[in-house]
């Protein structure tokens, strides 16, 4: 298994990629490699004798020589000891070479300031939550999904209703006619999203949705530089088949719908998927993980490293939730008590 890192020309040190200025930054001598420069230091890089290690799930900092161990998924990370960027580049290639890339837009201190907002939004959060030690974890992850484009064909037969009424003398009249509906439609479903990480919490991933899919650049290892990352563990076939399901019935839900109709009735009759497009893409998010004291399963927070959108369940303080439910209650006994002495 091989590891790869990308240095800087210049000086040597490790790059990292800096979502504002959208290019490799060397952090010790500033020097930048724009993104038309990136995809061919990625292919130099990827070309570059790999170093072999016994441990499946080991490799060597090229830095400092540690040996860094992890997970199967881990795809990008950094050196516990050294902090140097790390890219397992072994695990991008081939079939789990990712389609393409959203990189971060929100670097470390945007994304503090819109965690800082978020919190301070909301009353008896636990301290330690967004204690310094906490914040120190806030890690940019960029999680693997599966992006699909349903192109199918359903045709609907029916009876359809439309109700007319007028007065006439002193009774109204209603007429109700009856008509034949029949109806064949194409239907395009684009990016359908599924997670392609099982160990991904979808509700929390789903939540940070959607990215601005229309910012896709095609992949290169560089601008994982600086980041994790993880593969993806999940095969296409199981997301495709959720996919195509979901799109037979938003397509069952429109050739249903009573337009210029009052009422309609039936079913589809015949329906066929007539295309299927699947991508996988990486997608940038800012997580922070708190395991509570006294709490079987963490707190997880995620922030969309590219829009900034939030989502996440904050652990409660319940002894600040205690006393200010007792503030609260002796402010109102004390008022009803003033006003019953002033009646009085």
């Amino acid at each position: 298994m091989g590891a790869s890192t990308f240095k800087c020309p210049s000086c040597g040190a490790y790059l990292e990629y800096q979502p504002g200025a959208k290019s490799l930054v060397c952090p010790y001598c500033a020097t930048t490699i724009d993104e038309k420069q990136m995809a061919a230091l990625a292919g130099a890089t990827a070309q570059a004798p790999q170093q072999t290690v016994q441990h499946m799930r080991g490799y060597h900092c090229k830095m400092c020589g540690a040996e860094i161990i992890t997970e199967e998924t881990t795809a990008a990370t950094h050196c516990y000891y050294c902090h140097s960027p790390v890219i397992l580049s072994d695990r991008l290639d081939g079939e789990y070479a990712p389609d393409g890339v959203i990189p971060f837009v929100y670097d470390r201190q945007k994304a503090e300031e819109v965690f800082s907002k978020y919190l301070n939004s909301h009353r008896f959060i636990d301290k330690k939550f967004f204690s310094q030690a906490q914040r120190e974890m806030f890690s940019g992850v960029y999680y693997p999904y599966w992006l699909g484009d349903i192109g199918s064909e359903a045709v609907f037969d029916g009876e359809g209703t439309r109700v007319s009424s007028h007065i006439s003398g002193r009774d109204q009249v209603t007429t109700t006619r009856y008509f034949s509906v029949h109806r064949e439609a194409s239907f395009t479903f684009s990016n359908l999203v599924r997670k392609a990480l099982s160990k991904a919490d979808r509700l929390l991933t789903d939540g940070i949705h959607p990215y601005q899919l229309d910012q896709v650049k095609d992949f290169s290892s560089a601008y994982l530089s600086g980041f994790l990352a993880e593969k993806r563990d999940i095969e296409q076939d199981g997301p495709q088949a959720d996919m195509e399901a979901e799109a037979e019935q938003l397509a069952q839900n429109m050739i249903q719908q009573p337009e210029g109709y009052n009422s309609l009735r039936g079913k589809i009759t015949s329906y066929r998927v007539r295309s299927t497009r699947m991508r996988y893409l990486l997608l940038p998010a800012w997580v922070l993980t708190y395991q509570a004291k006294g709490k079987e399963k963490p707190f997880y927070y995620m922030l969309n490293g590219q829009t900034g959108k939030v989502c996440g369940k904050l652990p409660v303080d319940y002894g600040k939730l205690a006393l200010a439910a007792l503030a609260l209650g002796g402010a109102v006994c004390a008022l009803l008590c003033a006003g019953g002495a002033w009646l009085w």
